[in-house]
């Protein structure tokens, strides 16, 4: 199925009338006024159902997604491919949809029924629809229940007489008129109808009980969370989608159902959302046995990481905003089935739905994602970002904490979602050592993590730096990076820039290792004032922090020569250091304000981000 154009002499002409019609009352208005229509185009944006219609086409059934066929590819239509009759069409496929829009809350306001003014609660407006459709009180049709047929009746029944009751006495004062004479029908009877769905047309039809058999404390339903209102609302109408599945058309077969919902996580606290799709799918599910054959397919719409959260990749689907090029003058949209995204990797796979579950990431719903290396970079970086990068810090930005010896394993999928992405990570050097003898006698060798003190011979640890990009193994090859070592962009709207330790100008060229290296070269004046005496505004002696802070601090205080002072701080942080403990202390000083620098190769890396989401490059998910 697909929109197309009008193009045939009939539909033109009718587009043509319309417009004149429409243009008629304002066409002497002159040219500066904006009344609507202004020019064609200015109708067709608001009338875009004449610019064409959907029409349906036959496609080779062998070649489908379904089977799983992994060369399959998007059919191309003949040109001389005759669309097939609808109509036909929707008797076996049922589609229904659940919009974003629905009367939540103040919009609820907006309801009224069709009989009176007063205002129809959410959950009541389903009901009564719900009614009107299949509590059918005739002898037959669908909806047919004897029981309720009698219960009217009798209603009915005794309705009739209660009127008469008190109608009566009006009536025979007006026999004294001389009516009815004796060719005249000479009683008057009262039959009332009652329409069994409108006892339902009514703002108080649906009330709630604090208490399961008490009448007593009910609540109106607009009195309860919009939460429970959009809940409760969305699970009567997919009940309601399945009962008129179940129930066709005389003589028409039960139809291929598809349900299509937009956004349901409004109100929704994150535990029901997580739980929804699910729920939701079994709600529209037919279940019983002479149904067992029936399938039912859900489509959910979402912007809550929470909802994409419950699926697996097989069935997460990611809309990717395309922006306009020399080759397409406009914005457009691709759809990525996540599912292909590692292809026939089941272990990466497997490693990135689990991490996508156990972290909890949005990377889905962001404008763009960085890659840090552990908890201090977690962080300390959305702080940098917050007092440093303004127009980054307006962005909706993912930080995933996956280490640099696993970042690579997402490559796949960077490479597909085609947002801008920084990958922060440690240069991890390594000196190659002799290993164990094999049991032949052989040596082996192995790589054994060091402090960078300047030693030639040292190697990059990391697997993302040799295996990714830039696929250098030798550690001085990273001392002087050239921009295209920097950045990856092998796939086309693609853009990831590395970002590993560098050697500090601050620190006399010194080059560290880790990001808590960097920082402390950076901002050595910094850490050895901390243990200078000092005395706040009362005269009282300022004691020196104590705990990790504390230990750098003092490691600073003692080491003036950089070398000394990179080989002293590797062996703290590979012993009992606690970076945790320290990236809260700095935390907690960035906010309170104190003059802390973000390590240099972080901050280029985070000015090349800044410029990647400038709204002339932007392209949003």
């Amino acid at each position: 199925m697909r929109l197309e154009p009008a193009t045939n002499i009939e539909d033109l002409k009718q587009l043509a009338w319309k417009y004149h019609l429409t243009r008629i009352p304002v066409k002497d208005m002159g040219k500066d006024s904006l009344a609507w229509p202004i020019d064609l185009l200015d109708f067709w944006l608001r009338e875009p159902s004449l610019l064409g219609q959907v029409r349906a086409y036959k496609l080779d059934a062998d070649n489908n997604p379904l089977d799983g066929i992994k060369t399959y590819v998007s059919q191309i239509l003949d040109a001389n491919s005759s669309p097939i009759d609808r109509k036909h069409l929707q008797k076996i496929i049922k589609v229904d949809f659940v919009a974003a829009q629905r009367g939540l809350g103040s919009e609820e306001a907006d309801s009224r029924s069709a009989s009176g003014p007063h205002r129809i609660g959410l959950f009541s407006n389903q009901l009564l629809k719900f009614a009107r459709q299949h509590l059918n009180v005739a002898a037959t049709g669908h909806g047919h229940r004897a029981d309720l047929i009698k219960a009217v009746a009798d209603a009915q029944q005794e309705l009739d007489k209660k009127i008469h009751e008190a109608i009566g006495p009006s009536v025979e004062e007006v026999k004294e008129l001389g009516y009815p004479g004796l060719h005249d029908p000479q009683e008057i009877r009262f039959r009332t109808r009652i329409q069994t769905a409108e006892l339902l047309d009514h703002g108080t039809a649906v009330q709630y009980s604090m208490q399961k058999d008490s009448l007593e404390e009910l609540l109106p339903e607009y009195s309860i969370g919009l939460g429970y209102q959009n809940l409760q609302s969305l699970s009567y109408q997919l009940v309601s989608f399945k009962a008129a599945r179940l129930n066709p058309e005389k003589g028409a077969p039960a139809p291929v159902h598809l349900v299509m919902i937009e956004e349901p996580e409004a109100h929704l606290h994150v535990q029901v959302q997580r739980i929804f799709p699910g729920k939701a799918h079994k709600l529209i599910s037919p279940n019983g046995s002479a149904e067992s054959g029936l399938k039912s397919q859900l489509i959910i719409s979402t912007h809550s990481s929470h909802l994409a959260h419950a699926e697996n990749f097989d069935r997460l689907r990611y809309v990717r905003r395309v922006a306009k090029s020399e080759e397409q003058n406009m914005p457009t949209t691709e759809v990525v089935n996540l599912g292909q995204v590692f292809g026939d990797d089941k272990t990466t796979r497997q490693f990135a739905e689990r991490y996508f579950r156990v972290q909890h990431t949005d990377l889905l719903f962001a404008n763009a994602a960085i890659f840090v290396e552990g908890v201090a970079e977690r962080m300390l970086l959305p702080l940098f970002i917050e007092r440093d990068f303004a127009t980054l810090n307006s962005r909706y930005l993912s930080f995933l904490d996956i280490g640099g010896s696993h970042a690579h394993r997402l490559r796949s999928l960077v490479e597909r979602l085609r947002i801008p992405t920084v990958i922060i990570t440690d240069i991890d050097p390594v000196e190659e050592r002799a290993g164990k003898s094999k049991k032949n006698g052989d040596p082996t060798t192995t790589l054994v993590a060091v402090a960078n003190t300047g030693q030639p011979g040292l190697q990059c640890g990391n697997p993302t730096l040799r295996g990714w990009h830039p696929k250098l193994q030798q550690l001085e090859d990273f001392k002087n990076p050239k921009d295209e070592h920097l950045v990856w962009n092998e796939v086309a709207e693609c853009s990831v820039r590395f970002a590993w330790q560098l050697p500090v100008a601050e620190a006399d060229g010194q080059w560290p290792s880790t990001f808590e290296d960097s920082l402390i070269l950076r901002n050595i004046p910094w850490f050895k004032q901390l243990i200078d005496e000092k005395v706040d505004g009362d005269g009282k002696q300022i004691k020196p922090p104590k705990g990790a802070l504390g230990s750098v601090a003092r490691q600073v205080a003692e080491n003036d020569n950089i070398p000394e002072l990179l080989a002293a701080l590797h062996k703290l942080m590979h012993g009992s250091f606690n970076k945790g403990d320290f990236a809260a202390s700095i935390f907690e000083m960035v906010a309170a304000e104190e003059p802390i620098v973000c390590p240099k190769y972080i901050e280029d890396a985070l000015e090349w981000l800044q410029t990647q989401l400038e709204p002339s490059k932007e392209v949003m998910p």
